[in-house]
């Protein structure tokens, strides 16, 4: 399958490389807003280098992500080359061009318009990225090796129907990765989580993101499906960091296609 010769993409328009499937959310301009206030909006030169953050305000975090990505690497090459991925919020595109260069053929979805558009103009003989609703979307069923949500599960108020609907789009044998994401280990946890995000969108001055950003559970996720867990915090994390160790605080689980 040539991402390019798909329906779905062959039978929209094209702005700035970036395939319309969907029109423009009211989501996109909270994000914007935040992404601004948050200094996440990066330059070409550094959307290049990623993920290597050296010099950004969040490098420790890019230091992290650097290490799930190739962890998501590894997990992909032992189910061997030239699989058909789709990023489900693949932003600024590093990670699908990450991806791409390692043999794999990428479609990243977004609902941010200006990231898409950075993505196809940074990686213009990379990944093929397109504005798209996961659920709404006329993306092509039982057609991908793996679909991805790195960094982007929060964004779904319904996980397990963002996952089922995954499923949905994977080839016999596929996978659902989600990754880059805190999930949480109690109902307490995730209730005081919701209420960290409400107070911070208020403080920053965009409390309309508070509806858009959600905290999920762990066993959420994982009763999405036949599940595995590649990483997860752990018990050690504490220790390691005072002994200056970069710990994540993200979970990668694994889904099924059945």
């Amino acid at each position: 399958m040539d991402l390019l010769d798909l329906p779905s993409l062959k039978d929209f328009p094209v702005r700035n490389g970036v395939h319309l499937l969907c029109d423009p959310k009211p989501f996109e301009k909270l994000y914007e807003i935040v992404r601004t206030k948050e200094d996440r909006i990066l330059s070409d030169e550094q959307v290049l280098l990623l993920p290597d953050g050296t010099g950004l305000w969040n490098a420790k975090e890019w230091s992290i992500r650097s290490h799930s990505a190739g962890r998501l690497v590894h997990a992909l090459s032992r189910r061997g080359g030239d699989l058909r991925i789709l990023d489900v919020g693949c932003g600024n595109g590093w990670l699908s061009a990450l991806l791409q260069r390692n043999g794999h053929r990428v479609l990243g979805i977004d609902a941010f318009t200006t990231e898409l558009e950075q993505a196809a103009r940074v990686f213009r003989h990379g990944p093929v990225f397109a504005r798209a609703d996961l659920f709404t979307s006329p993306l092509p069923e039982h057609s991908f090796d793996a679909v991805l949500f790195a960094a982007s599960i929060q964004y779904f108020a319904d996980p397990i129907a963002a996952i089922q609907r995954a499923r949905h789009l994977l080839a016999p044998g596929g996978e659902v990765h989600v990754m880059d994401s805190i999930l949480y280990s109690s109902k307490a946890g995730t209730l005081a989580a919701v209420e960290r995000s409400r107070a911070y969108y208020q403080d920053i001055g965009v409390p309309g993101m508070t509806d858009q950003y959600h905290a999920h559970e762990l066993d959420t996720i994982r009763s999405a499906g036949n599940s595995r867990i590649l990483a997860a915090p752990s018990g050690m994390d504490r220790t390691l960091a005072r002994f200056g160790r970069t710990v994540s605080p993200f979970t990668h689980v694994v889904v099924a296609d059945h």
